[in-house]
């Protein structure tokens, strides 16, 4: 087997080639962003399974890996010894347009149809993939490639939902659980998301950074209904704030006079892609972890097959694996239905009235049918918490792969 070849793009991003020279130019190109950073000194990451014989591209960003302690050092030549928020994203730009160079085709021209990429990723390295693939899906830009699909597991797409103040966390409030309680349900003691929490500091530099939508593409779709909290920790609605609102207009001493909190802004959609845009969601295979039912529910059945989930019914998703992959999953089928192929452009569908619901509702279901073959999400089982997909994941995704691929 060729060893892989591995070169420097700006800012010493190491990027790793794999089985290049065995394909043609135009054959469908692998991104792959690995779960976690890994300093310059190690070994690049092995290719997962169902990529090895892809040809394939590895970008080692930088973000700083949360399995480490906060003494773990970086290449010298990097001024933050962490790797913050936007590191990761910045080298990962910069290595995917060097791609764009460097693996396009030699043709002088620009090619009628673009190189299709597809992009894999897990954990951190998903919340890139899932923005890198959203906003350079082009269907036609004169590039001489663009993304077409994504297949990402156990990806964090909205960060906010670990602040204080996100709708996650009071969604249950009239169930026998505790605020404090669903807390403890959602971060328990010992899990990766306790312990992505406990790291947030070290992976932002303030709370702002969770905010933006490409570190959580789920807001590209909509607002996240809430503030930008001071720390990790606070609540900008809770009593803390309404206790400034207080002293600033004199009502400190008496409590009892002041009983409301301020009410986070409304959490609307946003039209992405833009009208104007050349942008199309791409085919996208959103894999999760089996989620431990809550205390006191009997164990459920894994899904084994594509989630169907209405884009027009409310989700309620507990801050897992799967309710990430639900939220981002089911905005942008939403995106799909409403503004690709339902409206063509010229409306959104509320407020059409009774005229036409026959015809309608038969686009209704076709969009719909098509929106779920698009984006589809699954659960892939309970897995031995190494950060691979297991065997039931790798088959998932190297099926969906080689029905686009070969």
């Amino acid at each position: 087997m060729l060893r892989p070849s591995q070169y420097d793009v700006p800012q010493q991003v190491a990027s790793t080639l794999h089985n290049i020279p065995q394909h043609t130019p135009s054959h469908p190109l692998i991104i792959y962003l690995p779960p976690f950073f890994q300093s310059s000194q190690a070994s690049p990451p092995p290719l997962p399974s169902f990529l090895s014989s892809y040809p394939t591209a590895v970008i080692n960003y930088r973000w700083h890996d949360p399995s480490s302690s906060s003494s773990t050092t970086a290449p010298s030549s990097s001024p933050s010894p962490t790797h913050q928020w936007p590191t990761p994203l910045h080298d990962t730009l910069f290595a995917y347009h060097h791609l764009l160079t460097r693996l396009s085709s030699p043709s002088t021209t620009t090619p009628t149809t673009p190189r299709p990429i597809y992009i894999y990723s897990s954990y951190l390295g998903a919340s890139i993939a899932a923005s890198l693939a959203l906003t350079e899906s082009h269907v036609s830009s004169g590039k001489p490639m663009a993304v077409r699909g994504l297949v990402t597991y156990n990806g964090i797409y909205n960060w906010t939902m670990f602040l204080p103040d996100h709708p996650v966390h009071h969604q249950r409030s009239k169930t026998l659980l505790t605020a404090a309680a669903r807390g403890e349900e959602e971060h328990a003691e010992g899990s990766f998301f306790h312990y992505l929490k406990d790291k947030l500091p070290d992976l932002f530099p303030n709370p702002g950074g969770m905010f933006d939508p490409f570190a959580s593409p789920a807001l590209f779709f909509r607002d996240p209904g809430m503030w930008v909290p001071e720390d990790f920790d606070s609540s900008v609605t809770g009593d803390a704030m309404s206790g400034a609102v207080d002293a600033l207009s004199g009502e400190g001493e008496g409590k009892t006079q002041t009983t409301w909190n301020l009410k986070p802004p409304p959490k609307s959609y946003l039209t992405f892609p833009p009208w104007s845009s050349t942008l199309k969601i791409p085919e996208a295979l959103l894999l999760y972890e089996s989620t431990a039912p809550a205390p006191g529910k009997g164990t459920r059945k894994r899904k084994t097959t594509t989630t169907k989930t209405k884009t027009k019914r409310r989700v309620k998703v507990r801050n897992t694996f799967e309710g990430q992959a639900m939220e981002l999953g089911v905005l942008m089928r939403r995106s799909v239905e409403r503004y690709e192929l339902r409206d063509g452009g010229e409306g959104t569908v509320e407020g059409n009235g009774e005229e036409g619901a026959e015809g309608q509702g038969g686009l209704e279901v076709e969009a719909e049918a098509e929106a779920e073959r698009r984006v589809g999400m699954r659960d892939v089982g309970p897995v031995e918490g190494d950060g691979t997909l297991g065997g039931l994941g790798e088959r998932m995704a190297g099926e969906w792969l080689r029905e686009r691929v070969e």
